[in-house]
């Protein structure tokens, strides 16, 4: 697979490169989002712990984007996304994209891997019930005690903008395939090599991730019958384990499936995520799945989905850690990319480990509802 990912590149960058002098240069514009939120949240304040009831979270990137089409008629584009509220250093997306009708897409750089862009998910038009973003996911609202959830947030495949070769084939009766290598954690191999002693997954220590080689393929479908929309998509991923070894330790494998079904503005929609050797680690495995229904007419959309994500305490331990979010949602769109939010939402973190414990100690476990509202801008 590598020695096509290859081929196919340079045949590629060839083409591009003798027929660039035809086309016109690239012009960069400049776009991005900042969301604001506003909570209260109640929830468990025992063990010692006292967390505040009413937090401000944001959440915004800058993007810089541009593209031009080729005499070929391949179209180059480059992509470097920014987030704007925190010290990232390396950065959201940052990759260099070819593509065309008959050819599909070949995209090097900080992304996501091929899997990731063919899932489908249910629609939260307010926050984010299925991810791990950085404002607008549920538990960032509450307080997720550190065994629960220790790796997996979302039923897609991994979100990470490791440095990888991805391709996608063009829609052939409404059927895209995908597949990509390279390395599964932010900012590992960007200027140099890849150690894998020290850039290990899990690193010396199981459980602390730094960086390391993955692979993920998938197929979906989109299609459109006398007016309802039809997807679905199966997907496959894989985390070598590189200079990790040991008995305890495997490599982390995972298949995903999604489905989603529209009309009339109604939107219902699940996926399932089964992941074996989380972390690396053998024989601790990781289930979630989700689902939703959304409504949209005019400016106005509604949604409500649940999910639920359980891992293994340790391998073969017949324990598992299990973290349960909802979410009910609205927004109106005020027009000029601005969006007024708001959302009613719950989750419970229980910690495996601490079967028979007081369900209030939130050390270990915690429970909690919330209110959030916000402004979405986009520019």
């Amino acid at each position: 697979m590598k020695k096509l990912l290859v081929a196919s590149t340079a045949l590629v960058a060839f083409a591009a490169v003798n027929s660039a002098q035809a086309a016109d240069p690239i012009k960069i514009s400049i776009g991005g989002y900042l969301n604001e939120f506003v909570s209260y949240t109640d929830q468990d304040d025992d063990g010692g712990q006292n967390f505040a009831e009413v937090n401000i979270n944001s959440e915004s990137e800058l993007y810089f984007r541009g593209s031009t089409t080729l005499d070929n008629g391949l179209t180059v584009s480059v992509n470097i996304d920014r987030y704007a509220d925190r010290d990232e250093g390396s950065g959201d997306d940052v990759f260099l994209q070819v593509a065309s009708d008959s050819m599909g897409k070949l995209r090097i750089g900080s992304t996501k891997g091929a899997a990731y862009a063919l899932s489908h998910q249910a629609t939260d038009v307010a926050v984010t019930n299925n991810d791990g973003g950085v404002g607008s996911g549920i538990h960032k609202f509450f307080n997720r005690p550190g065994n629960v959830y220790s790796d997996q947030t979302q039923t897609a495949s991994e979100a990470n903008d490791g440095i990888k070769i991805v391709y996608w084939t063009p829609s052939f009766a409404g059927f895209t395939a995908g597949v990509s290598y390279g390395v599964n954690q932010n900012g590992i191999g960007l200027h140099s090599v890849i150690d894998l002693e020290s850039n290990d997954l899990n690193g010396a220590t199981p459980g602390t991730p730094t960086g390391d080689r993955a692979a993920d393929a998938g197929i979906a479908y989109n299609g459109d019958f006398n007016g309802v929309s039809v997807g679905a998509d199966f997907t496959y991923q894989r985390d070598f384990l590189g200079g990790l070894t040991g008995t305890a330790n495997e490599d982390r494998k995972a298949w995903r499936a999604g489905l989603s079904v529209g009309v009339a503005g109604f939107t219902v929609a699940g996926s399932y995520r089964d992941t074996s050797n989380e972390r690396n680690l053998k024989d601790v495995d990781s289930k979630g799945w989700e689902a939703g229904v959304s409504y949209a007419t005019g400016p106005y959309e509604v949604s409500l989905t649940y999910t639920n994500f359980k891992e293994d305490t340790a391998a073969n331990s017949g324990l598992e850690h299990e973290n349960k979010q909802w979410a009910l949602g609205g927004s109106y769109d005020m027009g000029a990319g601005v969006k007024l939010v708001g959302a009613i939402i719950g989750a419970e973190y229980d910690d495996g480990t601490t079967a028979g414990a007081a369900e209030t100690n939130s050390t270990t476990d915690n429970e909690g509802f919330g209110v959030v509202t916000g402004l979405k801008v986009s520019f």
